[in-house]
């Protein structure tokens, strides 16, 4: 299997996340609504033998900005997707969408022919002015976090009624579904998607979705070569009889239920339409977005994401996060010192959105790697690094190196060994049909808060500094780490079985330990003393 690489990228100001694999010549893939490119990736698998597949997360979707407009069209989403292709250096090539996808392709090509040679298209929403009503009457009301966690209940059952009604509000039986309900992981999957962009999904969706006589007319105008697909499960708003007559090099054809018979029907299509010179492969690595600026790094145990704050002209930090956590959990304090450092908060190997190293590899080691991977892509001259809780044990193990570009370490609520607390500190999170894998992950860092460990919740492990507790913080930090939840135990376990304060001892570099919430302080401090 082709290797998927994620990226960001600078367009107009606004952030964009993509998704890139395989070789050949370049098609762009579109997805659906409330989603991400993620639901696109057994597709670019399939397709990889044959394309470059590039699959953006629309505007509003995923991990990409939202258009800055309140009220936006879908020409809108046309000219954002025109010029994430620019950026790219893409040459006019192929596009496929499906659904909202679809929608976006036909407005693409619309606005933009001359950078589409082709459509594939499946499942093109086309509704009529009754279920207009009917379905935008609730169904994209945006959900926000809420402070005791109920939004997570609410966003659970919303996906798994998405999967048994259509449209999944209107709960009767002449609405249900021809299928079975998908597995609980399927459920899974759209609840990360949708609580990834929790803000901006919803109206992005409603401003596409309810765009029925634009996609209607950009299909009466295509000229260029299109193929729809039509499956016999498609919902009714989909279904071929609704669309105008075609024109020549047009077609309808039928869309295998069986998954992989219908991806390969995909990629056959795509094949058919005119060819594309190969795509120039964009530079990987540049820093995309402002406060944060975000990217994928590459290293060999997978792709590392970064995040990084404040001028890089000013002395440069890496701030190492403890676990169970991931950088979220720094930003705040990222931010508050970027404007005395040049901040880089990546997320751990294993953790939030970074790749897990393979089983057999100590996870200190290749997240002590991870870090030369940071300083060596950054071309950093020198640096510090700070480690909270976990992440001084990164820290320490890193400093073993005796890497002439490492100045000082600055640690915080060090570890002690214990073999206890290295079992009880990340426990398994099995997926829950319910979704109760949900609640117990945000009441493990809720608890995180205020005692440490987290698990201890005895008057002596009361943290004496005010944890943070707001819906938005605690929404994005159990986010962040539930797309880890598989691999997210590796660096904790490790960690508290690991003897830090010996570690230490062998370090020939200055060590300095912060009392616990004054670690902001102490680097405000160590930054601002003369370079030697």
């Amino acid at each position: 299997m082709h290797s998927i690489e994620r990226r960001f990228l600078d367009v107009c100001g606004r952030r964009v996340h993509y998704r890139r694999t395989g070789q050949g010549p370049p098609v762009v893939m579109l997805h659906g609504a409330p989603a991400s490119s993620l639901t696109l990736t057994p597709l670019m698998q399939a397709a990889a033998e044959h394309f470059t597949c590039f699959a953006p997360d629309m505007p509003g979707f995923g991990e990409s900005d939202a258009l800055p407009q309140e009220n936006f069209t879908l020409t809108d989403f046309a000219t954002a997707t025109e010029a994430a292709m620019q950026a790219l250096a893409l040459p006019p090539c192929p596009v496929f969408g499906i659904e909202a996808g679809a929608a976006g392709a036909l407005a693409l090509a619309a606005h933009a022919p001359n950078s589409v040679t082709g459509l594939v298209l499946e499942a093109v929403p086309l509704f009529t002015a009754f279920e207009m009503e009917t379905l935008f009457n609730d169904a994209f009301e945006p959900v926000m976090p809420d402070p005791l966690g109920a939004h997570f209940t609410r966003i659970w059952i919303r996906a798994r009624d998405q999967f048994t009604w259509s449209p999944w509000q209107s709960r009767h039986p002449g609405n249900l579904t021809p299928t079975d309900r998908p597995p609980t992981e399927t459920i899974q999957q759209w609840t990360m998607m949708v609580h990834g962009s929790l803000r901006s999904c919803m109206p992005a969706s409603r401003a596409i979705l309810a765009s029925g006589p634009q996609i209607l007319s950009a299909i009466e105008a295509l000229k260029m070569p299109a193929t729809f697909l039509a499956g016999p499960l498609d919902v009714p708003y989909a279904r071929p009889h609704r669309l105008p007559p075609l024109k020549p090099q047009q077609q309808i054809i039928p869309a295998p239920h069986e998954t992989q018979a219908r991806y390969r029907s995909i990629v056959q299509a795509l094949l058919a339409m005119p060819p594309s010179p190969p795509a120039l492969m964009p530079v990987p690595n540049r820093l995309a977005g402002h406060e944060p600026a975000l990217q994928f790094l590459d290293s060999e145990d997978g792709q590392l994401l970064i995040r990084c704050y404040g001028n890089s002209e000013h002395p440069a930090i890496i701030l190492l996060h403890d676990a169970p956590g991931t950088g979220v959990a720094l930003h705040a304090m990222a931010r508050a010192l970027a404007d005395c450092a040049y901040v880089i908060l990546p997320d751990l190997p294993g953790n939030g959105a970074s790749d897990a190293p393979d089983e057999t590899r100590d996870i200190l080691e290749a997240a002590a790697d991870a870090l030369g991977a940071i300083a060596d892509t950054l071309a950093l001259d020198s640096f510090a690094l700070a480690g909270i809780g976990c992440g001084a044990v990164v820290a320490a193990r890193f400093a073993l190196r005796e890497d002439p570009r490492l100045t000082c370490i600055l640690v915080q609520d060090m570890p002690a060994p214990d073999k206890a607390s290295a079992q009880a500190i990340a426990p398994d999170i099995p997926l829950s049909p319910e979704g109760a894998h949900w609640l117990q992950l945000w009441l493990m860092l809720r608890d995180g808060q205020i005692y440490r460990p987290w698990f201890d919740g005895s008057v002596a492990a009361q943290r004496p500094d005010q944890g943070n507790f707001g819906a938005e913080f605690l929404h994005d930090h159990t986010i962040s780490l539930m797309a880890s939840r598989e691999t997210y135990h590796r660096l904790p376990r490790a960690a508290y079985r690991t003897d830090t304060a010996d570690l230490l001892k062998r370090i020939g570099l200055p060590v300095q330990t912060a009392p616990e919430g004054a670690l902001p302080e102490l680097i405000r401090t160590v930054l601002s003393r003369p370079r030697e």
